[in-house]
């Protein structure tokens, strides 16, 4: 009886008849990719049981890579049959490499947030409160902001270089190494290199709430969400989860738009290729970013914020982004894109841009710090702050201050200078230490190392009150300062051990533990290892 069924089944495929047990397999088969596209394994799970065919081994080998389990996609997927199809061959290439990359990770499950990490170095375990405390915040926040939920668990792989971030993404590792990518949200779940991999450290938190909304607009748009959206949103979501925090929003995107507008540099909103990540130069990609979150935020800025959780909505049903847009918004992308330029000009036009600069001096400095620009030259500088690392190291903090201290002048909005040379001042016992190393208006840019000694000192000289917040954004404490510390530089040592150096000066000065039991088991940790600049 099954025989003639089957018999039939295949005579009405041939003329054309729509056989019911087929229809019904068929519409299985599109639901359970809409649930992966929506990040929902368990229902793709289900819709896949008991269906058979390329097309559902293709889907179960998707969704065994939505689950982060690259070896048994990589088992489904390896017959010829399957590795003749191009999507089979691609889906089988990424799930090899990626089962190279995380054979023996170390995966860790905190059930209490929802969140799932797999540590390609053992080593990371003792980051994985860090990681779980901030991703459960961003990712809660986010998910209020967009009016969407993330199924649990939220996946992470921590990886540690560009190599293994390509290999568990699929990201071409050229692009990655040109553009400087830390993190790519693919798959259904986040990658991202290991603080450890930096020399000092990466702005991690805020790049991990980046890729948290990555996951969110697509399960929100069932994946249909276009690049410029992607990255606007994600830009705008990097710091909303959290309080502000110094040099937030510098250098201004609509500053820099503007900018590349006038000079004919910009990217454009509508031409960033198949990721920014792939773009030709880091300078390029920073543009680019800039671009989309200006853009995003005047967008919302006009329609409200419901706009865009309906305009995410539409893009779910909607022949394509253009049609969502115009049927939430009244207009299209392109008439949006004017409006937005003409925005720039008329809050922007009268501002010149600053010609005499490069692109990284321009990005790098803070607005109105220009009468801070160091007179040492980059060589001189990094030669200097080598020369302070290894003196200090070696415990000769008087010898790193006698050359510290009359450069300093040179350079005085250098954070690390500053930190270098407050440092030595400190462990010398110089008295004049926190004026050396000044306060939040005195530096040009973020460092962990200095936030960790201004945390140590804010309560004998607070902040003053930041003129430009016009008193809405009230100094950081000296916890909020730790925590900016960790969210930059874990593994630097004073971040770590909360302002202290590895020792002290005489014989038998231990500097003191955190008391808190996860800082006190990462300020723990970072003393084991090779003290940074001694290599």
């Amino acid at each position: 009886m099954k025989r003639w069924i089957g018999l039939l089944a295949l005579c009405a495929s041939l003329v054309g008849i729509a056989w019911p047990g087929t229809a019904v397999a068929r519409s299985n088969l599109g639901a359970a990719h809409e649930a992966i596209q929506e990040l929902d394994v368990a229902a793709a799970a289900q819709l896949l049981e008991g269906a058979r065919g390329q097309d559902a081994t293709y889907l179960r080998a998707l969704l065994a890579i939505y689950r982060a389990d690259c070896d048994g996609a990589a088992a489904l997927l390896t017959s010829p049959v399957m590795r003749e199809r191009e999507d089979g061959s691609h889906l089988y290439d990424l799930a090899r490499r990626c089962a190279g990359a995380t054979a023996g990770g170390v995966i860790v499950e905190d059930r209490e947030h929802g969140i799932w990490i797999r540590l390609q170095d053992e080593r990371d375990r003792v980051l994985v409160p860090l990681i779980v405390g901030s991703g459960a915040r961003a990712r809660d926040a986010i998910e209020a902001h967009l009016g969407v939920d993330l199924p649990r668990p939220m996946r992470i792989d921590l990886v540690r270089d560009l190599f293994s971030l390509a290999a568990v993404s699929g990201l071409p590792l050229q692009a990655a190494e040109t553009t400087g990518t830390v993190a790519v949200a693919r798959w259904g779940r986040i990658t991202m290199i290991s603080p450890r991999a930096m020399t000092r450290g990466y702005p991690w938190q805020d790049t991990l709430a980046h890729e948290i909304t990555h996951l969110l607009l697509s399960r929100a748009s069932r994946d249909r969400a276009p690049l410029w959206l992607q990255e606007g949103i994600a830009k705008r979501e990097e710091t909303r989860w959290r309080d502000p925090r110094p040099f937030d929003g510098r250098p201004d995107p609509s500053e820099v738009a503007w900018n590349a507008l006038r000079r004919g540099t910009a990217v454009g909103i509508d031409r960033l290729g198949a990721s920014i990540a792939m773009l030709p130069t880091p300078q390029a990609a920073s543009i680019a970013f800039a671009e989309v979150s200006s853009f995003m935020g005047y967008w919302v800025e006009q329609n409200g914020p419901a706009a865009l959780t309906l305009l995410l909505a539409d893009m779910k049903v909607a022949k394509d982004a253009e049609q969502a847009m115009r049927s939430v918004s009244g207009y299209g992308l392109e008439e949006w894109k004017l409006r937005w330029q003409n925005h720039l000009a008329a809050t922007l036009g009268e501002r010149e841009p600053d010609a005499g600069l490069s692109f990284e001096e321009v990005e790098a400095l803070a607005p109105g710090a220009h009468e801070g620009r160091p007179t040492l030259s980059p060589r001189e500088l990094s030669r200097l702050l080598r020369l302070g690392e290894l003196l200090g190291n070696a415990g000769q903090h008087g010898a790193a201050l006698a050359i510290l201290d009359p450069e300093l002048p040179q350079a005085p909005m250098v954070a690390p200078l500053r930190w270098e040379g407050a440092k030595a001042a400190w462990l010398s016992g110089r008295g004049d230490a926190p004026e050396v190393l000044g306060t939040l208006r005195d530096i040009d840019a973020v460092h962990g190392g200095w936030l960790a000694l201004r945390a140590r000192w804010v309560d004998e000289r607070p902040e003053p009150t930041d003129p430009e917040s016009k008193g809405s954004v009230p100094p950081p404490t000296a916890e909020q300062l730790w925590e900016h510390a960790l969210a930059v530089d874990p593994l630097s040592v004073d971040v770590a051990c909360e302002g202290y150096p590895l020792r002290l000066p005489g014989p038998s000065q231990a500097p003191p533990l955190p008391e808190d039991p996860d800082r006190r088991a990462l300020c723990e940790h970072v003393r084991q290892l090779r003290p940074r600049g001694s290599e």
